[in-house]
């Protein structure tokens, strides 16, 4: 019984480590709460990435966000690496 139990956990623990723990973010598309997932991202910078998008058109790269969005800089953006993306809306249509 114990080596039924023990097989378990560790296939589950395997899985676990091959399956991403977070999906990716396309902040261009990202509702407030999907962005809230990110590193330091939470309602008010959230808002602030909305706002800007919605104001001046999708972001052309991670980078661009941060030079349109005060608050998010170049350390935050690395920190996305793997969790965030931009995808171009008429990439997104294909």
């Amino acid at each position: 019984m114990r080596s039924v139990i023990a097989l378990g956990l560790v296939a589950a623990f395997a899985l676990a480590l091959a399956a991403p723990l977070w999906a990716e973010v396309d902040v261009n598309s990202a509702s407030a709460s999907e962005l809230q997932s990110l590193y330091r991202v939470g309602p008010k910078t959230a808002e602030k990435i909305l706002a800007e998008r919605e104001a001046n058109g999708p972001f052309s790269s991670l980078s661009n966000l941060a030079a349109r969005v005060k608050g998010i800089g170049p350390k935050t953006i690395a920190k996305w690496e793997g969790m965030a993306v931009c995808i171009q809306p008429s990439a997104q249509a294909e």
